[in-house]
Protein backbone atom coordinates (compact mmCIF):
# COMPACT_ATOMS: atom_id res chain seq x y z
CA UNK A 1 0.00 0.00 0.00
CA UNK A 2 1.26 3.06 -1.08
CA UNK A 3 0.88 6.08 1.78
CA UNK A 4 2.52 9.43 2.64
CA UNK A 5 2.93 11.12 5.88
CA UNK A 6 1.32 14.73 6.65
CA UNK A 7 3.46 16.41 8.97
CA UNK A 8 3.42 15.49 12.95
CA UNK A 9 -0.19 14.40 11.70
CA UNK A 10 -1.26 10.81 10.26
CA UNK A 11 -0.41 8.36 7.96
CA UNK A 12 -2.70 8.93 4.20
CA UNK A 13 -3.59 7.26 0.94
CA UNK A 14 -4.07 9.45 -2.04
CA UNK A 15 -7.63 9.81 -3.19
CA UNK A 16 -9.20 11.28 -6.68
CA UNK A 17 -12.84 12.44 -7.62
CA UNK A 18 -14.11 13.57 -10.74
CA UNK A 19 -18.10 14.36 -11.70
CA UNK A 20 -17.50 11.72 -14.66
CA UNK A 21 -14.87 9.30 -15.57
CA UNK A 22 -15.06 8.93 -18.74
CA UNK A 23 -11.05 8.62 -19.20
CA UNK A 24 -8.59 5.90 -17.59
CA UNK A 25 -8.04 5.72 -14.50
CA UNK A 26 -5.14 8.28 -13.47
CA UNK A 27 -2.25 6.55 -11.80
CA UNK A 28 -1.07 6.97 -8.42
CA UNK A 29 -4.44 6.49 -6.05
CA UNK A 30 -5.34 4.48 -3.53
CA UNK A 31 -9.05 5.28 -3.56
CA UNK A 32 -11.46 6.70 -5.23
CA UNK A 33 -14.82 8.98 -4.36
CA UNK A 34 -17.43 7.44 -6.68
CA UNK A 35 -20.64 9.22 -7.09
CA UNK A 36 -24.01 7.37 -6.35
CA UNK A 37 -26.26 10.50 -7.28
CA UNK A 38 -28.42 13.03 -5.51
CA UNK A 39 -30.51 15.66 -6.65
CA UNK A 40 -27.59 18.17 -7.02
CA UNK A 41 -25.59 15.27 -8.23
CA UNK A 42 -23.73 16.31 -11.41
CA UNK A 43 -23.88 13.00 -12.87
CA UNK A 44 -24.58 9.31 -11.16
CA UNK A 45 -22.12 6.68 -11.81
CA UNK A 46 -23.16 4.16 -14.42
CA UNK A 47 -21.60 0.87 -13.97
CA UNK A 48 -18.71 1.20 -16.43
CA UNK A 49 -17.01 3.98 -14.16
CA UNK A 50 -18.01 1.80 -11.54
CA UNK A 51 -16.11 -1.06 -12.91
CA UNK A 52 -13.13 0.99 -14.03
CA UNK A 53 -12.21 2.25 -10.25
CA UNK A 54 -13.42 -1.58 -9.12
CA UNK A 55 -9.34 -2.34 -8.25
CA UNK A 56 -9.21 0.22 -6.11
CA UNK A 57 -10.62 1.28 -2.55
CA UNK A 58 -14.42 3.28 -2.94
CA UNK A 59 -15.92 6.00 -0.87
CA UNK A 60 -19.58 6.41 -2.04
CA UNK A 61 -20.95 9.89 -2.50
CA UNK A 62 -24.32 11.02 -2.13
CA UNK A 63 -25.24 14.72 -3.64
CA UNK A 64 -28.53 15.69 -1.99
CA UNK A 65 -30.11 19.20 -1.31
CA UNK A 66 -31.03 19.54 1.83
CA UNK A 67 -34.34 21.77 2.42
CA UNK A 68 -35.38 20.41 -0.59
CA UNK A 69 -35.12 16.30 -0.31
CA UNK A 70 -37.35 14.65 2.43
CA UNK A 71 -34.22 13.22 4.28
CA UNK A 72 -35.94 9.66 4.65
CA UNK A 73 -36.62 9.41 1.01
CA UNK A 74 -32.86 10.39 0.34
CA UNK A 75 -31.65 7.43 2.78
CA UNK A 76 -33.99 5.24 1.24
CA UNK A 77 -32.44 5.96 -2.10
CA UNK A 78 -28.76 5.23 -0.70
CA UNK A 79 -29.32 2.26 1.05
CA UNK A 80 -31.15 0.93 -2.01
CA UNK A 81 -28.19 2.15 -3.89
CA UNK A 82 -24.82 0.27 -1.53
CA UNK A 83 -27.28 -2.61 -1.51
CA UNK A 84 -27.69 -2.61 -5.17
CA UNK A 85 -23.74 -2.78 -5.65
CA UNK A 86 -22.91 -4.94 -3.01
CA UNK A 87 -20.92 -2.72 -0.85
CA UNK A 88 -20.80 -4.67 2.63
CA UNK A 89 -22.37 -3.19 5.51
CA UNK A 90 -20.02 -1.31 7.95
CA UNK A 91 -18.07 0.48 5.00
CA UNK A 92 -18.35 4.69 4.67
CA UNK A 93 -21.07 7.10 2.83
CA UNK A 94 -20.14 10.28 2.36
CA UNK A 95 -22.58 13.33 2.57
CA UNK A 96 -21.70 16.21 0.48
CA UNK A 97 -23.38 18.68 2.51
CA UNK A 98 -22.34 21.91 0.39
CA UNK A 99 -25.81 21.52 -2.21
CA UNK A 100 -28.68 23.19 -0.38
CA UNK A 101 -29.34 24.77 3.47
CA UNK A 102 -26.08 24.94 4.71
CA UNK A 103 -25.78 23.94 7.77
CA UNK A 104 -28.68 21.35 7.99
CA UNK A 105 -27.74 19.49 11.23
CA UNK A 106 -31.88 18.34 11.61
CA UNK A 107 -31.47 17.52 8.18
CA UNK A 108 -28.17 15.45 8.19
CA UNK A 109 -28.60 13.68 11.12
CA UNK A 110 -32.19 12.26 9.99
CA UNK A 111 -30.44 11.07 6.69
CA UNK A 112 -27.22 9.55 8.08
CA UNK A 113 -28.76 8.01 11.03
CA UNK A 114 -31.50 6.44 8.95
CA UNK A 115 -28.35 4.97 6.51
CA UNK A 116 -26.66 3.87 10.11
CA UNK A 117 -29.41 1.72 11.06
CA UNK A 118 -28.81 -0.08 7.77
CA UNK A 119 -25.36 -0.99 8.97
CA UNK A 120 -23.10 1.92 7.10
CA UNK A 121 -21.27 4.69 8.52
CA UNK A 122 -21.82 8.59 7.89
CA UNK A 123 -18.82 11.22 6.78
CA UNK A 124 -19.53 14.46 6.16
CA UNK A 125 -18.49 16.14 3.50
CA UNK A 126 -18.11 20.66 2.94
CA UNK A 127 -16.14 23.55 2.95
CA UNK A 128 -13.97 24.76 6.15
CA UNK A 129 -16.82 27.32 6.27
CA UNK A 130 -19.66 24.93 6.96
CA UNK A 131 -18.95 21.71 7.32
CA UNK A 132 -18.38 22.04 10.80
CA UNK A 133 -21.64 23.48 11.12
CA UNK A 134 -23.00 20.01 10.84
CA UNK A 135 -22.49 16.74 12.89
CA UNK A 136 -19.47 14.66 12.90
CA UNK A 137 -21.51 11.49 12.50
CA UNK A 138 -18.26 9.01 11.71
CA UNK A 139 -15.82 11.46 10.55
CA UNK A 140 -15.77 14.91 8.52
CA UNK A 141 -14.06 15.32 4.95
CA UNK A 142 -13.12 18.83 4.59
CA UNK A 143 -12.51 20.75 0.91
CA UNK A 144 -10.02 23.04 1.65
CA UNK A 145 -8.43 23.63 -1.59
CA UNK A 146 -4.89 24.95 -1.15
CA UNK A 147 -3.27 22.99 -3.90
CA UNK A 148 -0.47 21.67 -1.14
CA UNK A 149 -0.84 17.58 0.39
CA UNK A 150 -2.82 18.05 4.23
CA UNK A 151 -4.56 17.07 6.61
CA UNK A 152 -7.00 20.05 8.06
CA UNK A 153 -5.68 19.62 11.51
CA UNK A 154 -8.89 18.86 13.57
CA UNK A 155 -10.51 15.93 15.69
CA UNK A 156 -12.77 13.87 13.47
CA UNK A 157 -11.46 14.78 9.83
CA UNK A 158 -10.59 11.54 8.40
CA UNK A 159 -9.99 13.15 4.31
CA UNK A 160 -8.84 16.39 3.29
CA UNK A 161 -9.75 17.22 -0.62
CA UNK A 162 -7.06 20.11 -1.18
CA UNK A 163 -6.80 20.50 -5.08
CA UNK A 164 -9.60 20.65 -7.39
CA UNK A 165 -9.18 20.51 -11.13
CA UNK A 166 -6.33 18.87 -11.79
CA UNK A 167 -5.16 18.12 -15.37
CA UNK A 168 -5.07 14.13 -16.26
CA UNK A 169 -4.67 12.41 -19.33
CA UNK A 170 -8.30 12.67 -20.90
CA UNK A 171 -9.75 14.75 -18.11
CA UNK A 172 -9.59 16.72 -14.29
CA UNK A 173 -9.82 15.28 -10.94
CA UNK A 174 -9.96 16.33 -7.80
CA UNK A 175 -7.18 15.23 -5.01
CA UNK A 176 -7.68 14.45 -1.69
CA UNK A 177 -6.06 12.56 1.26
CA UNK A 178 -7.92 10.37 3.68
CA UNK A 179 -6.77 8.56 6.69
CA UNK A 180 -5.05 5.09 6.59
CA UNK A 181 -7.78 4.26 9.42
CA UNK A 182 -10.94 5.29 6.85
CA UNK A 183 -9.22 3.56 4.24
CA UNK A 184 -9.41 0.66 5.67
CA UNK A 185 -13.20 1.09 6.53
CA UNK A 186 -14.36 1.77 2.71
CA UNK A 187 -15.49 -0.34 -0.05
CA UNK A 188 -12.68 -2.68 -0.52
CA UNK A 189 -11.36 -3.80 -4.04
CA UNK A 190 -13.08 -6.33 -6.06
Amino acid sequence: MVSIWTPGQVECLPCFDTARLDFPVPAGYQCCLVYMGGSSATHAWDREELAKVAHLRRLPVWVPTPGQDHPGDVALQVVAWLRRNKVPPGRHVLWDMETGKEPDPAWLNMAAGRVAKAGFRNLTYGSMSVVFGNPQRDGYFVANPTGHPHMVSRIGVKGTQYAFDIAVPGGTIDQSLISTDLAHELWLPA
